[in-house]
Parts: structure tokens; sequence; C-alpha cells
């Protein structure tokens, strides 16, 4: 069996299109059509449903293209299993990682992956963790690093918790309430969110998993935050608050240490898990197992250094 014509029929069922489906493979559109009649033909159906629209797989396309996804991920891990006999593997890993989070815990890591894998590359790619799960479930990605207050599906995906990180109150020294506020590196004193219903506040954009961590919150306070600044950027989240401009609810590791900004707890405790995402078909490489390793570790090291400090980072 010819593993591209796989490749092309899922592409296509992806694409919902021939066009978009051969520019995503670097392919003539002309050619891929081919392909594709030449396929249905030999298999005596149509694989697709065509209209002026898009193409849906018919119930013989869907039957094709969940064995094809099948077939490729077999392959891929017979191709792993083979790689890790020898000294030196080589591949791609395709890595996902959240906005901001994830980018911070690759540098970390990525000097000692390398020495040790230095034929393993790795294609990072920033998304949402709801995009990072289709692509997981549909394999289009090999591994993630997400946050979540929920555990992964084991039905559908396999999964390594990290740690525990907290979400924390900050406000603007000059707020009255900031007098309340633990001295420097001494743990964070709780606050009642309550005490806040009158005031501004910047979060994470609406949607995000950090908002499914914060909005329940102010349900269970009992009041309806003024919002007056969405972001895609924690560091933006403390840079408002440090000018004095709102409040805000952000991860522990984002939040700084400074006389213009004070930090607490939160009475009702909110927080998220950091999880290594990856499918269950997948089976990991000695590259895999590494990469992992090493992301415990930076997190056992941040969840030391929160012990100690509450909030920020070792590096900074």
């Amino acid at each position: 069996m010819d593993f591209k014509i796989l490749e092309y029929i899922i592409a296509i069922a992806e694409a919902k299109n021939v066009t978009k489906a051969a520019e995503k493979l670097y392919i003539s559109q002309s050619g891929l059509n081919q392909q594709l009649i030449k396929t249905e033909k030999e298999l005596g159906t149509p694989l697709f449903y065509r209209t002026n629209k898009e193409m849906k797989p018919t119930l013989a396309g869907q039957i094709y293209i969940a064995n094809a996804k099948r077939i490729l991920k077999m392959a891929q891990n017979c191709v792993t299993q083979i790689q890790d006999l020898t000294d030196n593997p080589s591949g791609t890993i395709s890595y996902g990682l959240p906005f901001e989070h994830g980018i911070d815990l690759f540098i970390d890591i990525s000097e000692e992956f390398s020495k040790c894998f230095p034929n393993v590359s790795i294609s990072l790619m920033e998304q949402t963790v709801k995009e990072m799960k289709e692509k997981i479930a549909n394999d289009q990605l090999d591994m993630a690093f997400i946050m979540t207050n929920e555990k992964p599906s084991p039905n559908l995906f396999d999964s390594v918790k990290l740690c525990n990180e907290k979400l924390v109150l900050g406000i603007p020294a000059s707020h009255p309430l900031a007098q309340l506020a633990a001295p420097p590196h001494k743990p964070l004193h709780t606050m009642d969110l309550r005490r806040l219903q009158h005031d501004r506040f910047a979060f994470m954009f609406a949607g995000s998993t950090m908002r499914q961590v914060i909005d329940p919150l102010f349900e269970d306070a009992g009041f309806i935050p003024d919002i007056r600044y969405e972001t895609l950027m924690n560091n933006a989240l403390y840079r408002l608050v440090d000018k004095g401009l709102c409040c805000t609810i952000m991860p522990q590791s984002y939040a700084k240490r400074s006389k213009t900004t004070a930090w607490f707890y939160l009475e009702q405790d909110p927080s998220w898990n950091w999880y290594i995402l990856f499918s269950k078909t997948r089976v990991l490489s000695s590259a895999d197992k590494y990469l992992i390793k090493l992301s415990r570790i930076y997190a056992q090291k941040m969840q030391n250094y929160w012990l100690d400090e509450s909030i920020g980072t070792p590096q900074g």
C-alpha cells in the first residue's frame, strides 16, 4: 500500500477541498484530484460527496479515513521503535505549547535535550489548549504541554501530570487593601474576592483555559467583575496592574514582586494542573520519554520555588 495515498485522502477530508489540500501537501491540484479519482475507481465507490462549497466523506470515506489514520500511526510507531535501537535516534517531534508558559519550559530544557538527542528536532506550535487537543486527537501533533483544571480524558489521551499551579490575585500598591499584603519573601496572605466587587479587572481572553478557572470564582463570590482589559499575554496583565490601572488574577509563575503591586492568594484557592499530553496510540520514543523527564524536573523546580517565594520563577 502506498502510504502517500492515505495521507492524501486524510488531507482532503481535513481541508474539505482538493485545492486547499493540495496546497498543504505542496502538490498540484490536478495531480491530487487524479489520485483521488484513481483510488475511488480501485475501491469501486466514491469516498466523498462533492458540492460547490465543500467535500464530505461518504460512509466508505469515513471507514477509509479512520483506517488510514490507524495505518499511518502504526507505521510511525514502527519507525520509532526501530530508530530507538540505534545509538543516535533521529526524527522530529511536533510539540504543542500554550502561549508564554510553554516557551519558558522549552527554553529551560532544550539545551539538555539537544545534548542527549542531537539528531532529534522539535517543531514547536504555540496554540490554545483546545487546538492542541484537537490536533493530538487527529494525529496532527505528537505531544503537547497544557494547563487545565480538568484531568484530560483517559479515553482520548495519555497524559503525565507535571505539577499544580495556583492562580493569584494582583492589585495595585495604591489600592487600600494592598496594606494587607504579606511582607516580601513571606507566604502570601489570603484575600476574599468579594472585597473587590467595585474594582476594575484585566483578564486573559474570554474562552481561554484560564478564564474557565477564573469566571466561576466571581459566580461563587456573587458579582460580575468590571472587566476593562482582555489579553493573550500574562505579561500584559502584570504590567496593567503594575501601572495601577486595574486588578487581575493570573498564574503565580507570571506574578512578579514589585513595590507597585501587591499579591494575594484567594479564599477559593483557584489552580490548574500542568500536563504533558499525547495520543493513546503513540508509542513513546526514548526522545519523547526524555522530553517528559526534563519537563517533570522543570515543574518540580517551579513547585519548590513557589514553596519558598509564592510567586515568580527561579530565572526572574
